[in-house]
């Protein structure tokens, strides 16, 4: 394989086929490529990182203690507390099939199931 490289060079340098070495007459021009129609356009805004977004965050599922109550004559009196609502979902669940004691075949499905689950809200609560 080498000597097919080298025999390809000689008869190139022969024919005059191959590189020549740049020469004082010799002008190197710059290569002007065609416009490409597929080619990437930039995007029309900078691309720059977007903040996440709030999460909203729980309250805590113990019963937090009752900040002090302060009065001032143009404030109302009482205090900020949570209070449990409960909520109820409903969703779907694959049961696989069985047999009765009786020998009965019974097919698997979905059936729905309902979750208990809530949420705490924030309330106020009037002074005495």
């Amino acid at each position: 394989m080498k000597t097919f490289a080298v025999v390809m060079a000689v008869v190139l340098a022969a024919l005059g086929l191959g590189p020549a070495p740049a020469g004082a007459t010799d002008v190197l021009r710059p290569t002007v490529l065609a416009p490409n129609p597929f080619a990437m356009t930039p995007p029309p805004m900078p691309l720059e990182r977007r903040p996440g977004a709030q999460v909203p965050v729980k309250p805590p599922h113990v019963h937090p203690r009752l900040p002090p109550l302060v009065t001032y004559p143009c404030c109302a009196v009482g205090y900020w507390a949570y209070q449990w609502v409960p909520t109820a979902y409903t969703t779907h669940v694959w049961l696989p099939g069985y047999v009765t004691a009786e020998g009965i075949l019974v097919g698997g499905g979905y059936y729905p199931q309902v979750l208990i689950g809530g949420y705490y809200q924030r309330v106020w609560v009037n002074g005495y």
